[in-house]
């Protein structure tokens, strides 16, 4: 539910009501027109309580780009939004396990999709819903994806560094990138920003944008999937976890399972005895985070097991 939206229905109701109650025995026909007004927006606020599962979130800009509540840089909202927009489908991409190159399409981007449905004046922004008629009975994956950027942008930007950096310890390169540009867009731009999300509201001053900044410019955040053949060494369906010793090299990597692989087909390889100990080609994501002080920290997943005859 949007907050801006709710607070601005409720504020026309108490004063239309007002006016209900001063003009009451005087003019029938004004108070008539009113009151179906004041219905109007009781349906409206019913609808917005209705359309809480959906992925609804405003952003505000303050700063050099905004004329006050006159209007905004169009070059700096268009790229704004462009970042903003890039975050979600990258994070929801990343949802699914999937690896993304450095560049080129976003798979399935279509679903993760907003409309601007509303310029917020005051100082200036944009209202963006989630495109669809459905009446859902849970929060859909694009609000979850829309939470989980403002938290990012939010962890980013916090003053304490074991926030930030936990942060970025599972967040994709690509995602990583669009939250960056975004960061970078506002500081070049002397433009500061606010979140609306729900009942939640997160501002992001000079300071905290710099923070941010000096932040993701000293961090890199790059994955790359490779084949590798080797021996696996043991692999664990409940937990998700495998284990696989790298021919030529000696060294035995280990992490997570990524979703691509079935608890099925896993749950299969650890009853088959003959299955562990052998030679396979495995598909692993390798993930690497530098960050700002040069430690260096490398994640493998586990995306796909070919077996070697």
């Amino acid at each position: 539910m949007s907050k801006l939206k709710r607070a601005a229905l409720q504020s026309e109701m108490t004063t239309l009501e007002a006016l209900i109650r001063e003009g009451e025995g005087v003019d029938p026909l004004g108070s008539l027109s009113l009151q179906q007004r004041v219905e109007e927006i009781r349906q409206q606020l019913g609808m917005l309580e209705a359309e809480k599962h959906h992925a609804d979130v405003t952003l505000l800009f303050y700063g050099k780009p905004v004329d006050g509540s006159r209007g905004i840089d169009a070059e700096f909202a268009g790229k704004a939004l462009q970042s903003y927009q890039a975050a979600l489908s990258k994070h929801m991409n990343s949802l699914t396990g999937r690896a993304l190159g450095q560049r080129g399409p976003v798979p399935e981007r279509k679903f993760s999709r907003m409309n601007i449905v509303d310029v917020v004046h005051g100082s200036f922004g944009f209202q963006l819903e989630e495109d669809s008629d459905e009446i859902e009975m849970f929060d859909t994956s694009l609000k979850d994806a829309v939470h989980a950027i403002s938290k990012i942008i939010s962890d980013i930007a916090s003053p304490s560094d074991a926030i930030f950096e936990r942060a970025i310890e599972d967040i994709d390169s690509r995602t990583f990138i669009s939250v960056k540009g975004l960061i970078e867009l506002l500081r070049n731009e002397e433009a500061r920003f606010k979140i609306v999300e729900g009942e939640a509201e997160q501002e992001f001053d000079d300071a905290k944008i710099e923070r941010a900044y000096q932040r993701v410019e000293r961090t890199e955040v790059n994955e790359n999937e490779e084949q590798i053949s080797g021996i696996l060494v043991g692999i664990l369906p409940v937990a998700r976890r495998f284990e696989f010793h790298i021919d030529g090299t000696g060294e035995v990597i280990s992490g997570p399972v990524g979703t691509r692989l079935s608890n099925d087909f896993l749950e299969k390889i650890e009853n088959d005895e003959q299955v562990v100990g052998r030679p396979w080609r495995a598909s692993v994501r390798i993930r690497t985070v530098r960050r700002p002080d040069g430690r260096e920290k490398v994640e493998y997943t586990l995306t796909g097991l070919l077996e070697l005859r």
